[in-house]
């Protein structure tokens, strides 16, 4: 987005593709060439032209976008071994999944927590184009733009930031079926379960994901896609933008008083200083090892130490749990050609809905994307291509240390790897035995570290609403520098 002001603009990518794991990669073999993409794998309201997504906002404002295909089920595998696929909306929910799970008391819950949150609904989407600016004249912007919503934020403001378990008591919410649903839903949206999210997080997903004549979305190409887009914004001729892979920086650099940041050192030694801002999306331990010798003052090394302290009981924010990743191409002779009720392209495996620490236990939950099923580029005819993932329930600390080319290493790949595969085996029985060789691929904490500079393999803090306060991105004690990492 600053590339379409009139300012030069320059992105450093310590990777050869830009994108961290919003990208897309190859694998060739002589079956053909296969894409895989990490992910995010659930997306919604890209395709339509008013959307209350901000990524879709940001498409708009810089005047590109991935072409988008659209698709309209969800699976879910439960614990009892029933396998559904609804429709994503109202309709599939009240009948295939309340059909089956649905009691009189979890459809009078269901009515009044879509009753109490369409009002939090409608502000939380108005919010979400707010939060691209964050001046006085976001009011003016968003008035302009949504004056029924605006005045609804600004009249649920407290509502919108308070944990949904306040509704949830405030409602008398009791059915498990709602409660077991409400938490997956959000535990994949944002890696915590309804109680500890904020009511705008839940009023936004019920509002976007249970309208009449919702679709979800996929990037043609996978998330590469989007990370094209965002590329073309950046590096369109007569711009200003510039992008640079390969380009590690190392440590930030400050002006004598060690208040101003003035730019970048680069592992190479290369040295780019900087005018206007230094934008930084690493983590905060990343930050911290960068102010070293960097000329910082005390307030700012201060600041990005408390941002490191992730023991709740000193006052920090833990980090959420890391993820284990399969990816995987197979042949696909003998399958359906296109999803459907009994053979989705995406579902999600609960093993339990009672394990201690419910949604957030340890490989609980697993999500699977037949990806090449929505975007048939993505493999050659005959053959397709499998995601498959832990979202936030691996701990690092049981891969912390190994060494990545030690048998302890592989033993534990091997053994996530099986995990995994068992989750593509309620749909596809003998996925093992279909498997293209030299295209079975298998991440872990220290993958997600060692590639995408995620120390601790982890996305980011695990804030509790209610309870927890994420960082701000203007650093404190230091002019020039913005955090917009995790």
């Amino acid at each position: 987005m600053l590339a379409q002001t009139d300012r030069k603009v320059l992105l450093l990518e310590s990777h050869d593709t830009v994108g961290g794991c919003c990208h897309t990669w190859t694998r060739k073999t002589k079956e053909g060439v296969f894409h895989f993409e990490s992910g995010p794998s659930l997306y919604s309201g890209l395709s339509t032209t008013e959307s209350f997504n901000p990524l879709k906002n940001v498409f708009q404002i810089i005047g590109e976008s991935p072409e988008i295909i659209q698709y309209d089920r969800w699976g879910t595998v439960f614990p009892d071994g029933t396998r559904l696929a609804a429709e994503i909306g109202p309709k599939g929910f009240d009948q295939v999944l309340m059909g089956k799970y649905g009691t009189d008391l979890g459809r009078r819950e269901w009515g009044l927590i879509m009753s109490r949150m369409k009002e939090v609904g409608s502000a939380s989407q108005a919010l979400t184009s707010m939060s691209l600016r964050e001046d006085l004249g976001v009011l003016l912007t968003a008035f302009a733009r949504y004056p029924y919503g605006t005045l609804k934020t600004l009249r649920y403001a407290q509502d919108l930031t308070a944990p949904f378990k306040d509704v949830m008591e405030e409602l008398e919410i009791r059915d498990p079926f709602v409660r077991n649903w409400l938490d997956m839903l959000c535990f994949l949206l944002q890696g915590l379960p309804a109680e500890g999210a904020m009511n705008a997080v839940i009023g936004y997903m019920l509002q976007d994901w249970y309208r009449e004549g919702v679709k979800l979305d996929f990037p043609r190409g996978g998330s590469g896609g989007i990370v094209d887009a965002l590329v073309r914004g950046i590096e369109r001729e007569g711009g200003k933008g510039e992008i640079r892979v390969n380009t590690h920086v190392s440590n930030l650099m400050f002006d004598s008083s060690g208040s101003r940041c003035v730019g970048v050192k680069c592992s190479d030694g290369t040295v780019i200083t900087a005018n206007e801002a230094v934008v930084c999306n690493l983590t905060p331990y990343a930050i911290s090892g960068m102010l070293a010798g960097s000329g910082a003052g005390e307030e700012l090394k201060a600041y990005v130490s408390g941002l490191t302290n992730n023991n709740k009981e000193e006052g920090g924010v833990e980090d959420l749990r890391s993820f284990i990743h399969l990816h995987a191409a197979i042949r696909s002779d003998g399958l359906p050609a296109v999803a459907s009720a009994s053979f989705p392209a995406q579902w999600a495996v609960i093993r339990s809905w009672d394990a201690p620490g419910g949604v957030e236990a340890e490989r609980n939950i697993v999500l699977c994307t037949m990806t090449s099923l929505i975007d048939e580029s993505l493999a050659p005819e005959g053959y397709h291509v499998l995601h498959a993932y832990v979202p936030a329930t691996e701990p690092y600390k049981k891969w912390s240390g190994l060494d990545r080319r030690g048998p302890a290493y592989k033993e534990m790949k091997d053994e996530a790897e099986d995990f995994l595969w068992s989750a593509f085996e309620e749909y596809i029985p003998d996925c093992r035995e279909r498997a293209v060789p030299g295209t079975v691929q298998v991440g872990t904490p220290l993958t997600h570290e060692r590639f995408l500079r995620r120390e601790r393999g982890s996305y980011g803090p695990r804030a509790v609403a209610g309870e927890d306060t994420l960082p701000k991105h203007k650093a404190e004690g230091a002019d020039n520098l913005w955090f917009a990492g995790a």
